[in-house]
């Protein structure tokens, strides 16, 4: 991610902290950022949302999408995000990439917890990472916890459980989707509907 944020800055003429920031006038490269990042990586919308400066996922859907738009009609930006993806394209395959590679959180974490006088050299990006990865665990917590509590409903109360059990398959598809974000796709993928 780090390297597709300086590309389209560097490649749209603006610096991080204007594509981060919550600007109007930053929105065609913070767009392109959102297309190319969704395009070149895994992350999800809301993965992607919490990386580029806390931003809800429907910011980034309609973010991706009028970044569509805007290289089918206005040429420079085209122009700007091509070159841009050519960047990344180009630095992934250098060695220069494991410069800016993205570690994992728990890996950024362990590091930490490994060798605690060290924790100065931690980048403000790496501490982005773990915070994002932080809340996405809080959010499956919670959801996690609601599941418990209709599940126990269930069992207290099985006069209602149809009542509760299409609700449960929303909140059970909801944690699926919450573990396959955190990279636990094999997991989520054994959670079903009954």
């Amino acid at each position: 991610m780090r390297l597709i944020i300086f590309a389209a800055a560097e490649a749209f003429g603006v610096s991080v902290e204007d594509l981060r920031a919550r600007r109007r006038r930053a929105f065609p490269v913070r767009a392109a950022a959102c297309l190319l990042a969704r395009e070149l990586t895994g992350k999800t919308y809301p993965q992607l949302g919490r990386i580029l400066g806390g931003r809800d996922h429907t910011t980034i859907m309609n973010a991706v999408e009028r970044a569509e738009q805007m290289l089918a009609t206005d040429p420079d930006f085209a122009v700007s995000y091509a070159a841009a993806k050519r960047a990344v394209e180009t630095i992934a395959t250098s060695k220069l990439a494991d410069a800016l590679r993205d570690d994992e959180p728990a890996t950024i974490a362990a590091r930490i917890c490994e060798h605690p006088s060290q924790a100065a050299r931690i980048s403000t990006w790496e501490i982005l990472l773990m915070a994002a990865r932080l809340v996405m665990l809080e959010e499956l917590a919670a959801d996690a916890f609601k599941l418990l509590n209709g599940l126990d409903l269930m069992v207290d109360q099985p006069n209602q459980a149809a009542s509760l059990r299409a609700h449960l398959n929303t909140r059970i598809d909801t944690v699926a989707e919450q573990l396959a974000s955190l990279g636990y796709a094999n997991q989520a993928e054994g959670a079903t509907n009954a």
